[in-house]
C-alpha cells in the first residue's frame, strides 16, 4: 500500500457551500450590469479563492489580519477586475459593490463523500487540515463527517494556515507519520503548494481547463474532479 494516511482539506473537497462563490460574485458584478455568463463565473470563483490564499500568504508573513470588510473588499476587487481592467477598474463600482448585500452561506456534504471516507477509513488512517475558522469543529461533529477521521487540525486554532508547512507538520507530528506516506486530497491551488512543500503527494480537485499559477513550481500527482474519484487511484 503505497500510503499510510489520506489528509482531507474541507472546503469544496469533503462539503459544498451555497451559494456557491461564482454564484455570489457572478450575481454581485450583474447587479452594476456586466454581463457575466457561467464560465466567466467559475473563473471568477478560481481568482477569489487564489485572493483569499494570497492574503492568507501575506498574514503568514506578518501583514495585519483583515477585518471581513477589508477582505470583501479585496474580494470584490479580484472579481471586478476579471470583467474590466485596472484603467476602468474605479472607486465607483468599489463603492457600489460594498452597498451589495454579501450573502451567508450554507454547507453540506458533497454527495457520496461519506461513502468514500468509510470506504478509506478500511485501508488507511485518515486526517483533515483545513484552513478554517474554530467553529469548524462543532460543524464536523454535528453533520457526522469527524468520526471518520483520527485527526482534525484547523489553522484557526493551531494559528497557522496553508500555505505555510508548519499546519501540515503539526499533523505529522500528532500522528507519528512521514509526509512522504500521505496523500493530501484539495481543491485550491495553496493546496498543492503547501502539501509537495513539505513532501506529500497531492490529489488536486480541479478540471482539466484549470491550471496551476506559474508562482506555483510544483505539480499535482493525480488530478481528479470529485473525492469520490479517489477510489479510483488508491
Amino acid at each position: 500500500m503505497k500510503y499510510e494516511a489520506i489528509i482531507f482539506d474541507v472546503s469544496d473537497t469533503l462539503v459544498e457551500y451555497s451559494p456557491n462563490y461564482a454564484r455570489i460574485f457572478g450575481d454581485r458584478l450583474r447587479g452594476l450590469g456586466f454581463e457575466v455568463p457561467e464560465e466567466k463565473a467559475k473563473e471568477i470563483s478560481r481568482v477569489v479563492n487564489w485572493s483569499i490564499g494570497e492574503q492568507t500568504l501575506k498574514e503568514q508573513c506578518g501583514e495585519p489580519h483583515m477585518s471581513d470588510e477589508e477582505l470583501n473588499a479585496l474580494l470584490d476587487k479580484a472579481a471586478l477586475l476579471c470583467v474590466t481592467n485596472k484603467n476602468i477598474c474605479n472607486k465607483k463600482h468599489l463603492i457600489d459593490l460594498s452597498k451589495i448585500h454579501m450573502p451567508k452561506q450554507e454547507m453540506t456534504i458533497i454527495p457520496d463523500v461519506i461513502n468514500v471516507l468509510t470506504v478509506l477509513k478500511s485501508k488507511y488512517r485518515l486526517a483533515i487540515v483545513s484552513n478554517h475558522y474554530s467553529w469548524l469543529m462543532d460543524y464536523l461533529r454535528t453533520c457526522g463527517l469527524a468520526p471518520h477521521f483520527e485527526s482534525i487540525v484547523i489553522s484557526d486554532i493551531v494559528g497557522v494556515a496553508k500555505p505555510n508547512i508548519r499546519i501540515m507538520q503539526i499533523l505529522l507530528d500528532e500522528l507519528a507519520l512521514e509526509a512522504k506516506n500521505c496523500l493530501y486530497v484539495g481543491d485550491q491551488p495553496f493546496d498543492v503548494l503547501c502539501s509537495k512543500q513539505i513532501g506529500m503527494d497531492c490529489a488536486w480537485i480541479a478540471t482539466d481547463e484549470y491550471i496551476l499559477p506559474r508562482s506555483i513550481p510544483y505539480k499535482e500527482d493525480y488530478r481528479i474532479t470529485k473525492s469520490l474519484d479517489l477510489l479510483n487511484i488508491l
